[in-house]
């Protein structure tokens, strides 16, 4: 049979794990995230305003995106050249969506 303090211990469990999981359960996330990326080999040769992603070949940017929206209803990929044309590299817009 349990005592008195072991009650209260176990008491305390559960209300601890009850408050974390109601936290967690209603944390709000943002309805839309918005990513500007720069895809390239070397991060010098991007913009300093972008976000710099390796370029690991055709679908870098559907990956990244996948990743990064996951728990997101849409996410929409728009693809722009590069800043110069010898910078090697490619902007991306991503947006991840709520709705």
């Amino acid at each position: 049979m349990l005592g008195r303090r072991e009650i209260t211990v176990l008491v305390g469990i559960l209300l601890a794990g009850a408050a974390w999981a109601i936290f967690y359960l209603n944390r709000a996330k943002p309805e839309l995230l918005s990513y500007r990326l720069c895809v390239a080999q070397e991060q010098k040769l991007c913009p300093s305003e972008t976000a710099f992603v390796k370029n690991a070949g055709e679908d870098t940017v559907a990956k990244w995106a996948q990743r990064e929206c996951a728990g997101y209803k849409s996410r929409r990929i728009i693809i722009n050249d590069g800043p110069s044309p010898d910078c090697g590299c490619f902007l991306a817009d991503v947006r991840c969506s709520s709705e």
